[in-house]
């Protein structure tokens, strides 16, 4: 049986760039006097930067002044969520897209007593986990089903191929038995070429 070599599961979600994205409802005065800056991870005394693909993004809301209706990109709806959840009952129509009310989700589970949360969060990795597992099992499956598949295909390969020489052996006078010994089939099986 064929196996195709396992990768980790680090190797398998390897990502581009890690960002570190952090949300703040006041003005910092290290930054500049934007909504969002851009920086990197350098080490603190040669300036060097760590790693490229370490990327930290701050986002100063205050700076964010858009109202709802000026929002014309999922983008600015979604900063415009953010900053402004805190202050809803309930969201707004203009914000009932599919990722809005899966934000609306996760504020509501920010509101949950840390027992229920504790419990909505096993859950949610019993279920992740579950998702996994079931990936995994099926990718097993596929490769499985690839390895009969190519090993069924070689076998009626190599069949044809000796149909093909005893049909050109019998063709060319050769004996029932001499084609038997040659091309590996039964003498019935020669019968019906």
């Amino acid at each position: 049986m064929l196996r195709e070599e396992e990768v980790s599961y680090g190797l398998r979600y390897r990502f581009p760039a890690v960002y570190g994205i952090f949300l703040m409802n006041f003005k910092e005065d290290g930054l500049e006097s934007k909504f969002r800056t851009d920086t990197v991870v350098s080490d603190r005394d040669s300036g060097r930067v760590v790693n490229r693909n370490f990327r930290q993004i701050y986002l100063q809301f205050p700076y964010f002044t858009k109202e709802l209706d000026e929002c014309s990109t999922l983008s600015d709806k979604l900063m415009y969520a953010l900053k402004n959840m805190n202050n809803w009952n309930r969201m707004p129509d203009a914000l009932k897209e599919q990722v809005f009310s899966h934000l609306d989700r996760l504020a509501a589970k920010a509101h949950l007593s840390e027992g229920d949360r504790i419990a909505y969060d096993k859950a949610v990795d019993r279920y992740n986990v579950s998702r996994i597992v079931e990936n995994d099992i099926r990718e097993q499956a596929v490769a499985e089903g690839k390895a009969i598949g190519k090993a069924e295909g070689e076998a009626e390969g190599r069949l044809k191929g000796r149909l093909e020489i005893a049909r050109k052996l019998k063709e060319n006078g050769f004996s029932i038995a001499d084609i038997v010994r040659i091309a590996g089939l039964s003498p019935e099986e020669i019968d019906k070429l």
